[in-house]
């Protein structure tokens, strides 16, 4: 039988002199396949860094093909044009084996077979220590011509300079004016915000056509270069994590005057400290702990986890709840590295001083089913009386509502214009007597017409007015339905509670409640004392469980079944309040689980409980 046969062949980088030796192995692998007399079904060809398998898309579909009997043998120039990497090339070889594949290297004309593992991995740690050599030694010619001032690298974007032939950098001058007006809005003081809001409303683009944000804005700024000062060695590239990682400040290279400054000293100086008087300003009193910053919401800076002691965050759970987002408040130890049995590893852990630690399993709160149990303590704990507060504040719209309304005004207008209109049949009856001459009957009759107009104007306007009133009135009665049923007033309370409230510690299954009664009388000066803290325990089970919830959701499945085998999905979803795709999803674990199964085909049949 003839052996099917791939070729995979690699050069580290793009550069051409690589590429024609990329050629050549390919060369070289098709005349090593027909020598052999094997049948070539397919080629993996790549530039990439053989140190790590990310990005490597032709090996990582090699490395899939070899499950899906694609071919027999693969044909490679030499073991490190496969891998580099010990862990990686054992893997391979793993699944080599376990696929009865052949590995044939046609510069030393042999296969390589499970036998040569041993001799096979120990060539692959040549390989990988002879790249990680490779690394460190680019990584110091880097730094030293780094150190030695060597020429400035520049991004393809970097807005408002180009690189010259002669590797200098020259500004583009207009350009660089858009950068000036940062710098002097900022200096002025204006927000990265606002001066972002500035610029789209000017018309003013990025090269790519897109509206400069916010961090656009705040990192031009930030920018030493724009004052002609090139920051080198900020970043390095870490052999054995392979990430890319920050050079502490003391490791990094200065050189000023190093390209043509776009903002004087002075004036970089000037809109830095800005930023740095706003971040002081936003913080208050200079600067919060971590999690604590009292942010935008009522609830930031309030709840702190009763297990690790760290903050809530807010965070958007996937999913939408009658047209509205799911929010929940979360652990930040959470949200940095997931539940305690697992330690996850993310790039904010290191920041602040997390890496190592484990994570943490409390409870996660959704908004809504907080802010209703909050409700519920307000009114229980605190005394808030909803429909007196909601009868006040209707009575109030009302005063304000018949102030406005003011029918005795309407009442004067009317006996105003009766009135002249006296006037004019009394001035017309001495007319005719003879008692007054045409041209004195006449000029009184116009000041008469005069008064008499402006008061038919007076009237329209009140009717108007009163008209709009009782549209308002209306309005009024609208407004105090919807504040019972609505939930603002709650809102409200619970949102001046939260006022008088120090903080809330979180567990699974209650939560504590700490606030001053000196505060909560208006005692501020005296509030930060802590002997004078009093603690409300508040008991909510399994509220914000959602694992216990599903599971309850989903015995409440099993008994509408058990009272109607015949119960359809679409029904399951009205009686439990969720949509049919909820229902259906719930069915489908309870069948997986082997709780329920489906008797019938077409949706015709019943429904069986199994255990």
């Amino acid at each position: 039988m003839i052996m099917r046969a791939v070729i995979y062949a690699r050069c580290s980088t793009d550069e051409e002199s690589q590429k024609d030796a990329l050629v050549n192995q390919v060369k070289e692998a098709k005349e090593c396949v027909k020598r052999q007399n094997w049948m070539l079904v397919d080629t993996y060809i790549e530039s990439r860094s053989g140190t790590t398998t990310k990005g490597r898309t032709e090996y990582n579909r090699l490395y899939e093909d070899l499950q899906r009997d694609l071919f027999d043998v693969i044909v490679i120039k030499s073991q490190d044009r496969l891998m580099r990497n010990t862990k990686d090339w054992y893997l391979f070889v793993d699944r080599l084996c376990s696929n009865d594949k052949k590995l044939f290297i046609y510069i030393e004309n042999k296969f390589y077979t499970t036998d040569d593992a041993l001799i096979t991995g120990i060539k692959a740690i040549l390989a990988e220590d002879y790249s990680r050599e490779l690394s460190k030694k680019i990584n110091n010619a880097h730094r030293n011509r780094q150190k030695n001032g060597g020429s400035v690298i520049l991004t393809p974007n970097a807005y408002g300079f180009r690189k010259l032939p002669d590797k200098s950098v020259a500004l583009i001058e207009e350009e660089a004016q858009v950068k000036r007006r940062m710098y002097q809005l900022c200096a002025d003081g204006y927000g990265s915000r606002t001066i972002a809001n500035i610029l789209t409303n000017e018309g003013i683009r990025k090269r790519t056509g897109k509206n400069f944000t916010e961090d656009d804005v705040l990192r031009i700024i930030r920018n030493p270069l724009n004052m002609g000062t090139a920051v080198m060695n900020r970043l390095h590239f870490d052999f054995e994590s392979k990430k890319i990682e920050k050079v502490p400040e003391d490791q990094q290279f200065r050189h000023e005057h190093k390209v043509p400054p776009t903002v004087s000293k002075e004036l970089w100086d000037a809109a830095n400290n800005e930023i740095d008087r706003r971040a002081v300003k936003a913080n208050q009193k200079g600067s919060f702990p971590r999690g604590s910053n009292p942010g935008k919401y009522n609830l930031s800076g309030k709840i702190f986890c009763g297990l690790c002691g760290n903050p809530y965050y807010r965070r958007f759970r996937k999913g939408i709840v009658e047209g509205k987002p799911i929010v929940e408040w979360k652990c930040s130890k959470y949200c940095l590295q997931g539940r305690k049995a697992e330690t996850k590893v993310r790039p904010q852990i290191s920041k602040i001083g997390m890496k190592g630690e484990k994570g943490c399993d409390n409870v996660h709160l959704d908004e809504k089913k907080l802010y209703g149990l909050l409700e519920k303590i307000c009114v229980e704990k605190f005394s808030v009386d909803r429909d007196t507060v909601i009868r006040d504040t209707i009575a109030l719209l009302r005063k304000v509502l018949e102030e406005n309304l003011d029918s005795g005004r309407m009442q004067i207008f009317i006996a105003e214009e009766e009135k002249l209109k006296k006037q004019q049949d009394l001035l017309l009856d001495k007319l005719l007597n003879g008692t007054i001459s045409d041209e004195i009957y006449k000029r009184r009759q116009e000041t008469l017409e005069k008064s008499l107009e402006k008061c038919r104007n007076n009237k329209k306007k009140l009717e108007k007015q009163n008209i709009r009133m009782l549209s308002r009135k209306k309005r009024i009665d609208e407004i105090e339905r919807h504040l019972r049923e609505g939930g603002d007033i709650e809102r409200a309370t619970v949102n001046e509670m939260l006022e008088e409230i120090e903080r809330m510690i979180i567990y699974p299954n209650y939560m504590e409640i700490i606030y001053n009664p000196l505060k909560t009388m208006g005692l501020d000066q005296a509030s930060d004392e802590k002997g004078l803290e009093q603690k409300i325990r508040i008991y909510y089970g399994n509220l914000f469980d959602q694992l216990r919830q599903k599971q309850e959701e989903r015995e409440q499945v099993v008994e509408l079944i058990r009272k109607d085998p015949g119960i359809t999905a679409k029904k399951i979803a009205e009686c439990l309040g969720c949509s049919l795709s909820g229902a259906q999803y719930k069915l489908k674990v309870l069948k997986n689980d082997g709780r329920i199964r489906f008797n019938g085909k077409g949706g015709r049949g019943y429904w069986e409980i199994l255990s």
